[in-house]
C-alpha cells in the first residue's frame, strides 16, 4: 500500500483536508489510504509531479480559419478551399476531417445540395477568362475569352476559345457544341451576357432574339440563372475552375501564335481530361458520357446559319441602316421601326413578323444595296414634298448649288441619293451662300458629287480666307525678325 501512487486529484485533495485541521488518522479514514501515504504527500518526500510531454500543434492550428470562412461566404466551395491547402502542402488531412474542422468554426455556413439531373435534361454554359496569343506580324497580344459547355449528367464538356462575347461568337460556340455532343439537351441555362438576355429577370427574363431563334432551330429551351447566383449553374462553374487551371498550367510555357492553334491544343487536352477518373463518380467523363448520348435529342438536318439582330428605321430615301451599309425596303414603310436579320451572306427585314425585304450581304461599309421595287413610282417619288423641298433650298442657295442638286434627283431612282443631298443642304448652315457656290461650282466641274468632297472644298475656302484676312506683318520690324528667329 505504502508503494501506491495516488492519482493527481486525490493528493490534492490530501492537502485540502489538511488545511481544514482534520488530522492524518482522519484524512486516511475520509480517502481510503493508509496513514503512512498521508504522511509522505505532505511532506513532499513521494509525490513528484510527472513531467508534461511536449504536444505537437494540431494541423487546425496552422490553418488560417478566418480567411478560409471569409472566402467561403464569398461563395468559394470548401473543397476548393481544402484543394489549394493540399497543393501548398499546409495540410494533409482528407476532405471529411477538413469539412467537419470547418463546420465547427462556422456552423452558418449554408448547407448546399447534391443536384442530380436525367441523362440529356441539361447543359450549362459560361464563360472565363482566355489564353493570349501573339500576333506574328504585329508582335500583339491577342485576348481570348474561354467559353464552356457541361452536360449536368456526364459532366461532359465542350470549350473553345473566341475574340470576344459578341452575340455571333455566342451563338457561333453554340452551334460547335451541339455538334460535339451530336444532340441537343432539353434545358441550356447560360449566365445574363448580353447575347443570351436583353432584360435580366428574377422570374421573366427577356432573351435576346437572336438566341431566342437559334433555340427555336434546334428545339431545347433557354433557362438563364439568376442574377448573382452562381449556384444557379454550379456544376460549370466548378469543372471551370478545375480544368481551367489544369489546362493553364499545362500550356503555360508554351507561346500560341493564332487563334486556330490554339483551340487545337485545347481541343487535344479536352480528351485528355475526359479520361480521367472523376473524383465523386469513380468513372471517366468519357464512359459516362456514352450513357448520356443516347438521350440527347436529335439534331435538325439543317445547320444553323448564325444569324444577329437589330432594330433600325427605315428613312425616307427607302434605306435602312445596317452593319454600316444601307438596305432598301418598302416605301410603305418609312418612319416605321423594322426588325433586321444579319446572317454571314444574307440581310432579312421584317415587319411584324413578316419578311419584307431580302438582301445579299455587302462586305463593303457604307454602300447603298437596293431593290428598284421598293422604290414609289417615278414620277410620284420625283414631286414628293422632301426631295422637293431640298430642291428649293439649293435654288435659294445659288445657280451652282440647284445644279449639282438637280443632278443627284434627276437619276431614274430619285430618292437614292436624297441622304446625300439633304447633307450637302445642310451645309448652307455652316457656311455662306458664296462659300457654297464656289464648293457646288468646283463639284460640277470635277463631276464629283460626293458630300465629303464638298465638304473639304468648304474647309479649305475657309481657311485660305481666315489666312488671307490676318494682320500684316511687317519684315523690317527687328521685334518680328526676332520672333520669327524664335519660331
Amino acid at each position: 500500500m505504502s508503494g501506491r501512487i495516488l492519482a493527481v486529484s486525490k493528493s490534492e485533495e490530501i492537502k485540502r483536508l489538511k488545511g481544514l485541521g482534520l488530522t492524518d488518522r482522519a484524512i486516511a479514514r475520509s480517502l481510503g489510504v493508509h496513514r503512512n501515504t498521508v504522511k509522505k504527500y505532505l511532506n513532499a518526500e513521494v509525490f513528484v509531479t510527472p513531467p508534461v510531454a511536449a504536444v505537437e500543434p494540431s494541423w487546425s492550428d496552422t490553418v488560417m480559419w478566418e480567411e478560409l470562412i471569409a472566402e467561403a461566404k464569398r461563395g468559394t466551395p470548401v473543397s476548393v478551399l481544402w484543394e489549394e491547402l493540399i497543393e501548398k502542402n499546409q495540410i494533409t488531412i482528407q476532405y471529411p476531417g477538413f469539412w467537419k474542422q470547418f463546420k465547427k468554426r462556422c456552423p452558418t455556413l449554408t448547407q448546399s445540395m447534391h443536384r442530380v439531373f436525367a441523362p440529356g435534361s441539361r447543359c450549362e454554359i459560361d464563360y472565363a477568362d482566355g489564353l493570349e496569343f501573339l500576333n506574328p506580324a504585329t508582335g500583339e497580344l491577342i485576348s481570348t475569352q474561354l467559353f464552356v459547355g457541361v452536360l449536368c449528367h456526364s459532366r461532359f464538356i465542350f470549350a473553345e476559345f473566341t475574340l470576344s462575347q459578341s452575340s455571333s461568337d455566342f451563338l457561333a460556340s453554340h452551334v460547335r457544341m451541339l455538334e460535339h455532343f451530336g444532340g441537343v439537351p432539353q434545358v441550356i441555362s447560360p449566365d445574363n451576357l448580353r447575347s443570351a438576355v436583353t432584360k435580366s429577370h428574377r422570374y421573366d427574363p427577356v432573351l435576346n432574339p437572336a438566341y431566342t431563334r437559334l433555340a427555336g432551330h434546334y428545339g431545347f429551351a433557354v433557362v438563364p440563372a439568376r442574377v448573382r447566383t452562381p449556384k444557379d449553374k454550379a456544376i460549370v462553374e466548378r469543372t471551370i475552375q478545375i480544368f481551367q487551371r489544369w489546362f493553364y498550367f499545362k500550356v503555360r510555357h508554351k507561346t500560341f501564335t493564332s487563334l486556330i492553334e490554339l483551340n487545337m491544343s485545347l481541343k487535344t487536352h479536352i480528351e485528355i481530361f475526359h479520361q480521367r477518373q472523376h473524383r465523386i463518380f469513380r468513372r471517366t467523363r468519357a464512359e459516362m458520357f456514352e450513357g448520356e448520348k443516347a438521350s440527347l435529342q436529335k439534331m435538325p438536318e439543317n445547320r444553323y446559319e448564325v444569324a444577329t439582330h437589330q432594330k433600325a428605321k427605315l428613312h425616307t430615301d427607302c434605306h435602312l441602316l445596317a452593319d454600316k451599309n444601307y438596305y432598301s425596303a418598302p416605301y410603305q414603310l418609312r418612319g416605321q421601326e423594322c426588325d433586321v436579320w444579319l446572317t454571314p451572306s444574307t440581310v432579312e427585314i421584317y415587319q411584324n413578323g413578316e419578311r419584307v425585304a431580302f438582301h445579299g450581304r455587302s462586305r463593303t461599309e457604307f454602300k447603298f444595296i437596293t431593290d428598284p421595287k421598293h422604290y414609289p413610282p417615278e414620277h410620284q417619288a420625283y414631286f414628293e414634298t422632301t426631295p422637293q423641298f431640298v430642291r428649293d433650298q439649293a435654288q435659294k442657295i445659288g445657280p451652282e448649288t440647284f445644279k449639282l442638286i438637280t443632278q443627284l434627283m434627276n437619276g431614274p431612282y430619285p430618292l437614292k441619293y436624297l441622304r446625300r443631298a439633304q447633307g450637302i443642304v445642310r451645309l448652307a448652315k455652316r457656311y455662306d451662300a458664296g462659300e457654297m457656290e464656289q464648293a457646288a461650282g468646283q463639284a460640277n466641274s470635277f463631276k464629283i458629287t460626293t458630300y465629303q468632297f464638298i465638304e473639304r472644298l468648304l474647309k479649305n475656302s475657309k481657311l485660305k480666307t481666315r489666312k488671307q484676312k490676318g494682320p500684316n506683318r511687317d519684315e523690317s520690324n527687328p521685334l518680328l525678325r526676332r520672333e520669327t528667329l524664335f519660331h
